[in-house]
């Protein structure tokens, strides 16, 4: 995707994004389908179909509690 972005002129990670929709199986870290922030821009488009593997998940567990976690500061 990166070579025919090149030669298209286009940005092959928006196209990526923008295709997500699309994908039977998407492959990428699971910090962009757990953490809000990043969920919201990038995996909102997942249809219910979509199988998602999570790469490297060994953290997963933490990172599920550190997303739902809230840290309050006495002023």
């Amino acid at each position: 995707m990166r070579e025919w972005g090149k030669q298209n002129g286009i940005c092959p990670y928006f196209t990526a994004r923008h295709l997500i929709n699309r994908a039977d199986i998407i492959i990428y870290s699971y910090h962009y389908l757990l953490d809000p922030k990043i969920a919201e821009l990038v995996s909102r488009e997942l249809t219910p179909k979509s199988c998602v593997v999570f790469d490297e998940a060994h953290n997963i567990d933490n990172v599920c509690i550190e997303s739902m976690s809230v840290t309050l500061v006495n002023f």
